[in-house]
């Protein structure tokens, strides 16, 4: 019995001791975590890891908090392998939060594993509001379709530039021949005035005079150099607290001095340069104006939020430093950007009843009322994500969003106004843009270089852009199906299918049957041909390539067979066999030889066997006036005959005299038609004396035949 209550004594005794003990450990514990958490409220990231890392070690109440501010803090430091593990770690132990799984797809996309991000936006597009749902379809849409967004990467070519540093430096913009850009890179040995959010210098403003001076390279030094030397102890005294209690004896050795690379770039502007965080900024065209972004001077509710100022130049100093009307000390104004036409100021600010997030605004620059005067962009380029970096190149607007599509962080987007409304943003493509943040982009006059700002090596970094559009040659054939021949003078209309524009052009194809057109990569259209003869066709190109040479199959056109038209029943009134638009009389039965009319001349030809003269005489006889006029009612009927009136004598007399003779006897019946009232113009005459004679001469019979006329009929 003694020896169970010996037993029971000892492991009391123990159970006394590791209380005491765990006491001490969870006193530790409270003490680093309520120092993480001070840093971490104060926006001073890269100073609260060290203290929930060290929380951590014992556990407590606080630990889920403490891991989801070490991920919080590692995201905000844009350590994004670290925030990973953190916000999975945290997942693993505790479940997921909406905005974790939120960061964790992100994080997974700044990897490339979109597939993975894909699905968390997917799951979790159902289980939110409109309105950040609209933000999660828009992720979920570029992580899905990374082909759309890579399609354009031969268009640029993208260089780093030299003046980068093992810090951050962004946002370029050009200042008369050279360009000023936002760096946080060290620039003395000594402790420098230091920013908590990621434990780095101030940001100011650096420049280099002539963009000539600029130069390429292939690499940067890497991540800063600078190191952290934690060595933070909590008070184990374990007394009770007083009102200057620190709980700490030593916070860590960030404040020690620099050992590596200092940089001896010029700043901007010592005005612009007096405490916190100075840019990005912009400047008017005469370069005299020069709008800014700081940290208030002032804290506003224990932070000293951001605020646009402006400056001017005179006689070379940097000066009348205002803040601009619209500021609210209480909330963050940022990223100034001047329009084209300097009547409108842009700026990002995520003051209450914007879409969520950053938002780009603008006021009017008419006055300092109306600057006052505030306007939000509409819903194509406002989020419930983050709108950045704005900046203006002629009519376009260029900003970065992570509320729109693309392969995740910040993307860079273009948009414009026509008929006062924003056109839908358009993103600009790997390999301006990929999976890290991209931002802060600026064009020269040509639109074809520029400068942009990414953290895709680590750090915020500024590189060089070369922009010349890389197209596809589309080359094609078209011939007949059934003959295989090449077809000439058949029309192409082909159209871009995946834009908000569609893009129409057209080729008639020439004597060889080929078309081609310079077409984008990675694009459909769709080709639609046409020509005489021919049915029309369309042929679907899903995918262009990213080849320089695009060659379609032959297109095969089918002929049209035309059957040959029914026979046409043209009328025949007078059913002579002969139709009446080529019968001269459709009314009366005719001859083909006569047009259709009846055959008047054996008629004729009696009648003027009865038609006689006097001899040597041009006189009609009495007798010869029945037969002409049977003639003339004859040819009244026809109006479209004409006569040819021949006159003829014997031998009696010398030729000469029979000739003249004949002509006055041929012009005597003529003469008779027109006083019944004919028109001269349907008659003709000529007198062939003696010249034609039908019968003998001889004998006073002959004599009398070859005295004549004859009457010729002619339809018309």
């Amino acid at each position: 019995m003694k020896k169970i209550i010996l037993y029971i004594l000892i492991f009391l005794s123990g159970f006394q001791t590791l209380s005491v003990a765990q006491d001490g450990r969870s006193r530790r514990a409270e003490v680093y975590f309520r120092n993480g958490e001070k840093e971490f409220n104060d926006q001073r990231y890269m100073y609260a890891i060290p203290f929930f890392k060290t929380s951590l070690k014992h556990p407590s109440r606080n630990d889920s908090l403490a891991s989801l501010h070490i991920a919080e803090s590692y995201w905000y430091i844009k350590n994004y392998d670290s925030a990973l593990v953190y916000y999975q770690k945290y997942e693993s132990k505790y479940g997921g939060l909406f905005f974790t799984s939120q960061r964790i797809a992100e994080l997974l996309a700044n990897q490339k594993q979109y597939n993975e991000a894909a699905k968390i936006y997917k799951k979790l597009s159902k289980e939110t509001s409109s309105r950040t749902g609209n933000l999660l379809a828009e992720r979920f849409k570029g992580f899905s379709n990374t082909q759309i967004l890579l399609r354009d990467s031969l268009d640029y070519s993208i260089h780093l530039l030299n003046l980068n540093t093992q810090q951050q430096d962004f946002s370029p913009q050009f200042y008369q021949r050279g360009m000023v850009f936002v760096s946080n890179r060290y620039s003395r040995p000594s402790s420098e005035r230091e920013f908590g959010w990621d434990g780095l210098p101030f940001a100011n403003i650096y420049m280099v005079r002539d963009t000539a001076d600029l130069y390429i390279t292939d690499t940067v030094p890497g991540h800063s150099s600078r190191s952290y030397n934690g060595s933070i102890k909590a008070n184990d005294d374990y007394t009770s607290q007083t009102s200057n209690d620190n709980d700490i004896i030593l916070v860590s050795g960030m404040h020690s001095n620099y050992n590596g690379t200092i940089h001896k770039l010029e700043k901007f502007s010592n005005e612009l340069n007096t405490k916190y965080n100075y840019g990005p900024l912009c400047f008017n065209k005469a370069g005299d104006k020069v709008y800014f972004t700081r940290n208030n001077l002032k804290a506003s509710n224990g932070r000293y939020n951001l605020e646009i100022c402006v400056a001017t130049l005179e006689n070379g100093t940097w000066g009348n430093i205002k803040i601009l009307p619209f500021v609210q000390p209480e909330f963050d104004f940022y990223h100034p950007a001047l329009s084209d036409d300097e009547t409108r100021l842009y700026f990002c600010s995520n003051k209450p009843g914007g879409m969520g997030g950053s938002d780009i605004y603008y006021v009017s620059t008419a006055s300092d009322y109306d600057m006052t005067v505030v306007f939000n962009l509409d819903n194509k380029i406002n989020t419930a994500g983050n709108e950045l970096f704005p900046t203006i190149k002629g009519d376009t607007l260029y900003f970065s969003s992570d509320g729109l599509a693309g392969l995740g962080g910040l993307y860079i987007y273009k948009t414009y106004i026509t008929k006062g409304n924003w056109k839908t943003p358009v993103n600009l493509g790997y390999p301006i843009n990929t999976s890290f943040d991209d931002f802060g982009i600026i064009y020269n006059d040509k639109k074809t270089k520029g400068f942009f700002s990414s953290n895709r090596l680590g750090t915020d970094d500024i590189y060089m852009f070369e922009n010349a559009p890389f197209t596809v040659q589309m080359e094609g054939t078209v011939l007949s199906k059934t003959t295989l021949r090449r077809l000439d003078s058949a029309k192409v209309v082909m159209r871009l299918l995946d834009e908000e524009t569609p893009v129409v052009d057209s080729f008639i194809t020439d004597i060889t049957g080929n078309f081609h057109f310079p077409v984008r990569p990675g694009r459909a259209y769709m080709l639609h041909f046409t020509r005489n003869g021919y049915l029309e066709d369309s042929l679907l190109v899903n995918n262009t390539g990213t080849e320089k040479r695009l060659v379609l199959q032959p297109v095969l056109l089918t002929p049209i067979v035309v059957p040959p038209p029914p026979p046409v029943v043209e009328r025949d009134r007078d059913g002579d066999g002969i139709p009446d638009s080529k019968d001269k009389c459709p009314d009366v039965k005719g001859t083909k030889e006569n047009f259709g009319c009846p055959d008047i001349q054996a008629r004729l030809n009696e009648l003027a066997k009865m038609v006689f003269f006097k001899t040597a005489s041009a006189e009609l006889s009495p007798a010869a006036l029945k037969p002409l006029n049977e003639v003339a009612d004859i040819i009244k009927d026809y109006p479209n005959v004409t006569l040819y009136i021949e006159g003829h004598t014997d031998n009696r007399a010398g030729a000469a005299y029979n000739k003249d003779l004949s002509n006055r006897r041929a012009a005597s019946v003529v003469s008779f038609f027109v006083k019944k009232g004919f028109s001269a113009g349907r008659f003709t005459s000529a007198g062939f004396g003696l010249e034609r004679p039908i019968a003998d001469n001889n004998t006073e019979e002959g004599r009398a035949l070859n005295r004549r006329v004859s009457i010729k009929a002619t339809f018309h």
